[in-house]
């Protein structure tokens, strides 16, 4: 049973329909005129409404209806003692359940009503259904087609109206090559989405400086006619990191080769300058038939000069001692050559490889350095300490800092990009902060296997 508003001027048609609906079983609430159903309504939310066509004015139950219907969903069947077309069309756009020509048996009033109630009902379960999909449709952040044979689109969900930033109304039943255009990512050629089944990445372009890139997959869909259903996810997000790190990867390699081609004219420059020219004055002394003291020297000298050049390629020391006495000689001629107060500590460190022990050195030689050269700081730090299977290894210095952004994307930081790249040899996780004005925290854990 159900809970029904009757609104009709004639009091006594009012209370004839009253006393036959309650007969029925049904609660019935009585009013009077158009404006008395629109405040009913919305006060006792009934689940439907008899209305009298004409009641103050001859549109007075349409308007009442319209108005109902602009806020609540509750159906409606008009009275009326006439059926001419004029009244009957315009009744029609308010999208009445049905009519109840005056006068009625009371048999056919409740035939009537029961029928309204239950399609009511049967329409509220589908539409609370559709609500329910099309939530769960929208849930999804896949943007959604549907096309049918000729790839028109017959359905899409909200992700599509965001991402391409077109309302329902001009996705709906258009020719889905009219409406976007779809790309091979790896060729950039046009793809035919109509019957494709294969997953791929493809490119939606959406204008010449907006392209989406997306995972892309479909299968096909048999109802009353073919359609293929397609699934498109967007991955621009990923795409650009995967760019970025390629680009940055790139970077790093190109200076860490600049690196290395700088450290080869250094040797050349040793060579010639310095090894070159006491082997020179050796073989001339050797000429003269030069044996003494002065000899002697230059052979002393040679030989100096040739641990110069090699401590710069591979440090005896690395050979000789543990890593944390090659880092405190770096410590010690930094504090000897400059005004910084240079700082190390070192605590329960492994043996390690020579690959470790080679690339923390040059990490450290390549942020003392970077300190001595660009920080302007007056204190700084290096720390290394092992645990149980990484080293910690920190960097500070109290100088004028500089703007995180700047080393990933200018190339002329070198000492930052070689550090970058011997992390990355040493599969270290790095993190670097640092502010202009207030100096550089870099830390590293670095794994290791201890040596043999």
């Amino acid at each position: 049973m159900g809970k029904i508003l009757v609104a009709e001027d004639s009091l006594i048609v009012n209370q004839h329909i009253k006393h036959a609906l309650e007969s029925g079983g049904h609660e019935v609430f009585s009013v009077y005129s158009g404006k008395e159903a629109v405040t009913a309504a919305a006060e006792q939310t009934p689940n439907l409404i008899l209305m009298d066509i004409m009641m103050e004015t001859n549109s007075d139950g349409i308007d009442a209806a319209f108005e109902i219907k602009q806020s609540l969903d509750i159906p409606i069947i008009f009275l009326t003692a006439l059926t001419d077309e004029p009244t009957i069309e315009k009744a029609k756009f308010s999208l009445p359940f049905g009519y109840v020509v005056k006068p009625f048996n009371e048999a056919e009033l409740l035939s009537n009503i029961d029928v309204a109630l239950y399609k009511a009902q049967a329409e509220k379960k589908i539409k609370e259904n559709s609500e329910l999909f099309q939530a769960i449709i929208n849930s999804i952040d896949k943007a959604i087609f549907l096309l049918d044979e000729k790839g028109v689109v017959r359905y899409t969900n909200s992700v599509v109206e965001k991402i391409t930033s077109r309302p329902f109304d001009q996705l709906m039943n258009k020719p889905i090559e009219e409406l976007l255009d779809f790309r091979d990512h790896k060729t950039g050629g046009a793809v035919e989405v109509v019957g494709k089944e294969d997953v791929s990445e493809l490119e939606l372009i959406l204008s010449d400086t907006d392209t989406i890139y997306g995972d892309f997959y479909s299968h096909n869909v048999s109802l009353d006619e073919e359609y293929t259903l397609f699934f498109f996810k967007d991955i621009t997000e990923r795409v650009r990191i995967h760019e970025v790190n390629e680009e940055m990867k790139n970077r790093r390699l190109l200076s860490f080769i600049e690196g290395q081609e700088k450290e080869r004219e250094r040797i050349a420059r040793d060579l010639h300058d310095g090894v070159g020219q006491i082997a020179n004055m050796i073989k001339l002394s050797v000429k003269r038939g030069d044996t003494g003291k002065g000899l002697i020297e230059m052979v002393d000298q040679f030989l100096d000069e040739m641990r110069k050049v090699t401590d710069g390629l591979l440090p005896t020391l690395l050979s000789d001692f543990p890593i944390d006495v090659c880092v405190r000689k770096v410590i010690e001629q930094a504090n000897n050559s400059s005004e910084i107060s240079f700082e190390f500590l070192s605590e329960d460190l492994p043996e390690l490889d020579m690959k470790v022990k080679v690339n923390i050195y040059r990490i450290a030689q390549e942020n003392i350095s970077n300190i001595i050269k660009h920080s302007n700081a007056k204190n700084a730090s290096i720390q290394l300490h092992g645990f149980s299977n990484h080293l910690q290894m920190t960097i500070e210095d109290d100088g004028g800092g500089f703007e995180i952004g700047d080393y990933t994307t200018n190339t002329s930081h070198h000492g930052i990009q070689n550090i970058l790249f011997r992390s990355q040899v040493l599969k270290a996780e790095i993190n670097i902060d640092s502010q202009k004005g207030k100096g550089t925290f870099i830390s590293l854990k670095i794994p290791y296997n201890e040596k043999d």
